[in-house]
């Protein structure tokens, strides 16, 4: 019997359950008390009763309107409430209405992208069939599948999909697809008479069949052993559970959420020490309610959650352009943020489709696919007719079937490879396949070959194709010097290629004992197969290196394959950076271990989520590549998924905040790229807003301080906030960025939005505009001017600070005289909006009663003009400096 190394990780058993793949058909028939007949239909009824139906488990979901009210869970918006709640108490009920419908149209965006079904959930419901056919009192019948019970027998046959988890007792020529468990590429070959290691890892167990699974070859039959959640199938579920509860948050949501904490405490600190103050001096309650009320609604940036979902929106539109398909509107700019990307090999790295990459001839000599791709001219002669010969076996013994000269050929994948590499070597594939074969040997995995009887100029061949090892005892020695078939083989293998021989022996007039030839065959030479790499896919792994970004690849496959397929790939790694499944299993402290390799091979559901979390960890903002159900966890887990278009799974894509439409990992390049603009973009939007902010909490505090009037109302505050200054903010959301966003590298800080260097462009111009404005405000005051007719003199002033500000932000690394306007004409149009939007407030009766404004003397635009030149100047010189310091630290760094 086969035994499977020891070390490799083990699914936790249910209690009193046995190792079904470590022991035999027969114990395990017996320990479920079941025969090969099948159960009678009373012991199935009962046993369903006990164990449930074959189905996994219903969750509750939430519905609308709990999605809606949790949007109002945010220190921010509780501050917003009370201010509310005070209007109503003063009176003043149309600034409560106007704060109420701030929050409820935050909250409807906000609810709008959450609202969304629980796909993932549901296709892996959908991967249990309907239907399935088993043996009930020596019976054969079809019941319904949820009506499997552990003990029932389970028949299997090409094309069925897999019901339930099995331990297979018979098994013929039993091949299934795993890929979307394992991510292994190429079918398994499945084993019922073995009994493996209690350590064997899912993608070993090679006398296990597990529910969501498809048999593509063969038949077997299977001994039901897990149904329902108990399932493979049911513990990805359950890891699926488990990391949407606890996955990795996308970076600008934990970004939005520090900063609005941020906000929340300060303003709420600067409130309640001004109240109690005011209150010292003998100020009434209604005068410290309505600055308490100014304060928050000036502090708080009502129009923030709009900016920054029009510059996502905005965004996603530009990266669907490009192929990545935007499904949670933060993971834009998560992708952007991301240091690490954990991907998938096959399907994301490689094509998902077996070809012919390189072939060596009987006498030693390699050739690429290249060079029979170019019509052959570094070709020898001797060497065109021994590549002709190997074309020509590999068409001939194959099972694939000719349909026409449109379709071609079908069947499985490496006979359809061995067909597209006959037709590069230039052989006539239609006529090779519609000729008559005398005598066939299928492949079967005990033989480990395949031979076929065909007639070739008048003449007939046995040709024989399969593992080398099996091969070559069939061949004659023919060898005079060079390196011995099994070490070219080795080579090839070691290269991350599936190796098969190819031979072939003439057979006499009269001869009929075909199979007395398996011997003295003329040995043709090895092919070797292998997964291509994506077109572009070299590429994008170099721009993420020089993007300061890490890849990392997670596969089931095997580590030798995986170690070549990242050479291939230009990953600087060698066999020391590369660990098994079954090799963390083994570990003691995992978590040191993933943080040094980059190539994790073997890997089942559980580990790749583990990896996963290791690295978020440490520090990392991770996205996940994956297309199968068992990357459905990982997906959850990471900070950013990515799941593939094409190839994925509904599992994947429901788990993942990304889709790639063309399921090519160069894909994600260009996504990091936008990323990177739009994070630009609102770290713009957020600077811009808290500036302004900024500058009228400062202009209360002055103004308090000199004993004067509030400089603006309540209302007036929520229109700069929501109107004009919302306007001009929503514009920078639009930018393109500048071409270099590759070359610099990632940011890090997940909370840090706005840093050291930030403050250095927004404070000056607020204290600017702070001085000016409060100055304003005295000067009309002293002239004798109206209290509502000097804030209106303010609230112009603001509008004019605004749109300077929002000029020299536009780009934060060169003179606003410098960069180029067609790259965001967006801003133009809003600051055109903002001044009009203000001058109809002037002018409007409607919104001259609602906001207190009016018209102003024709001589205030001038010190309107020269006040906001002075802003723009005061921030252009602040960004000079920033670059200079900018500068001079990297070149302290390189140095």
């Amino acid at each position: 019997m086969a035994k499977a190394k020891a070390g490799s990780p083990a699914r936790a058993k249910q209690a009193g359950e046995p190792c079904w793949h470590a022991i035999e058909a027969a114990q395990a028939l017996a320990a479920l008390d079941t025969q090969l007949a099948g159960l009678s239909e009373e012991e199935a009824a009962a046993r369903l009763e006990r164990y449930g139906h074959n189905r996994l488990p219903e969750r509750t979901r939430q519905g609308p309107l709990r999605i809606f009210a949790r949007q109002f869970l945010s220190p921010l918006i509780y501050l917003l409430l009370v201010a509310g709640a005070l209007s109503l108490v003063i009176g003043d009920r149309f600034d409560a209405l106007f704060i109420f419908g701030v929050l409820l149209l935050n909250a409807a965006i906000g609810a709008f992208q959450e609202i969304k079904a629980d796909a993932s959930a549901r296709a892996l419901r959908s991967l249990v069939p309907h239907s399935a056919r088993l043996r009930r009192a020596g019976a054969a019948r079809e019941i319904a599948a949820e009506q499997i019970v552990p003990g029932d027998i389970v028949e299997l046959e090409s094309g069925m999909a897999v019901t339930a988890d099995l331990r297979l007792v018979e098994a013929s020529g039993l091949e299934v697809d795993e890929s979307t468990f394992t991510g292994e590429a190429l079918p398994v070959a499945k084993r019922a008479g073995d009994v493996l290691d209690p350590a064997s890892a899912v993608a070993e167990r090679v006398n296990m069949v597990h529910a969501g699974t498809y048999v593509l070859r063969g038949r077997g039959t299977g001994l039901a052993v897990r149904t329902g959640g108990r399932t493979e199938l049911g513990r990805i579920d359950l890891s699926l559970a488990e990391a949407r509860a606890s996955g990795g948050a996308v970076p600008l949501v934990e970004r939005m959420r520090v900063l609005a904490r941020q906000i929340a405490i300060a303003t709420l600190a600067l409130i309640l020490v001004i109240s109690g103050l005011l209150a010292i001096e003998g100020q009434g309650w209604r005068e410290i309610v309505l600055l308490a009320i100014a304060l928050a609604v000036a502090a708080i940036p009502e129009g923030m959650p709009v900016a920054v979902t029009v510059a996502l929106a905005a965004a996603a539109r530009r990266m669907a352009r490009r192929n990545v398909i935007i499904r949670a509107l933060p993971a834009v700019e998560g992708l952007g943020a991301c240091t690490l990307i954990a991907s998938d090999k096959t399907g994301t790295l490689t094509a998902n489709r077996l070809t012919v990459e390189r072939a060596v001839l009987a006498d030693g000599a390699e050739i690429a696919r290249g060079e029979w791709l170019d019509d052959q001219p570094l070709l020898r002669a001797g060497q065109r007719e021994a590549l002709a010969a190997l074309a020509e076996a590999a068409a001939l013994c194959n099972e694939a079937q000719f349909q026409d000269e449109q379709q071609g050929a079908a069947g499985d994948a490496v006979d359809l490879a061995l067909i597209d590499f006959a037709r590069e070597s230039g052989c006539d594939v239609a006529a090779l396949l519609a000729g008559e074969r005398l005598f066939r040997v299928p492949y079967e995995p005990a033989l480990r070959y395949a031979a076929v009887e065909a007639e070739r100029a008048q003449q007939r061949w046995l040709f024989v194709k399969g593992a080398p090892e099996a091969v070559l005892p069939m061949c004659r020695d023919e060898r005079s010097e060079g390196p011995a078939p099994e070490a070219l083989a080795e080579t090839m293998a070691g290269g991350g290629y599936r190796v098969l021989a190819l031979a072939r022996v003439r057979i006499g007039p009269g001869e009929k004992r075909l199979r007395e030839r398996f011997s003295g065959m003329e040995f043709l030479g090895f092919v070797g197969l292998a997964d291509p790499l994506r077109h572009g896919v070299v590429e994008a792994v170099a721009e993420c290196r020089a993007a300061g970004v890490a890849v990392a690849m997670v596969t089931g496959d095997h580590p030798a394959t995986a170690l070549a397929i990242a050479r291939r790939l230009g990953m600087d790694v060698g066999s020391d950076r590369v660990v098994t499944g079954r090799e963390l299993a083994d570990m003691a402290d995992r978590g040191a271990a993933i943080a040094d390799k980059r190539i994790f091979a073997r890997i089942d559901p559980a580990q790749k989520l583990e990896v996963v979390q290791v690295f978020r960890s440490q520090g990392h903002v991770v996205a996940v590549t994956g297309d199968g159900v068992n990357d459905g966890p990982a997906l959850h887990a990471a900070n950013i998924g990515i799941a593939m278009g094409r190839g994925g799974t509904d599992v994947a894509r429901g788990a993942a905040d990304l889709v790639l439409a063309d399921d090519n990992f160069a894909t994600i390049v260009a996504g990091i790229e936008e990323g990177r603009v739009v994070l630009a973009n609102i770290r713009k939007i957020v600077m811009f807003m808290l500036s302004t902010g900024a500058a009228e909490i400062l202009m209360f505090l002055v103004a308090l301080a000199l004993a004067l009037p509030m400089p603006l109302t309540a209302v007036q505050l929520l229109w700069l906030n929501l109107v004009t200054n919302g306007v001009l903010d929503v514009t920078l959301g639009f930018g393109t960025g500048d071409g270099n966003e590759l070359r610099r590298p990632p940011v890090r800080g997940l909370a840090r939005l706005i840093d050291r260097a930030t403050l250095i462009l927004m404070l000056p111009g607020a204290v600017l505009m702070t001085g000016i404005a409060v100055w304003v405000l005295h000067d009309r005051l002293a002239s004798g001017m109206a209290i509502a007719e000097a804030r209106n003199h303010v609230l112009v002033l603001v509008v004019t600070f605004q749109v300077a500000f929002l000029l020299s932000i536009r780009n934060l690394e060169v003179p606003f005289w410098r960069w180029h306007p067609p790259e965001n004409n967006w801003m133009f149009l809003g600051m055109a909006a903002a001044i009009a939007l203000q001058a109809a407030a002037m002018s409007v009766p409607l919104l001259r009663d609602l906001l207190g404004t009016g018209p102003v003397e024709p001589g205030f635009a001038w010190l309107c003009g020269a006040s906001a030149l002075a802003v723009l100047l005061a921030t252009e010189a602040a960004k000079t400096y920033r670059v200079h310091q900018q500068r001079s630290s990297d070149a302290r760094r390189k140095g």
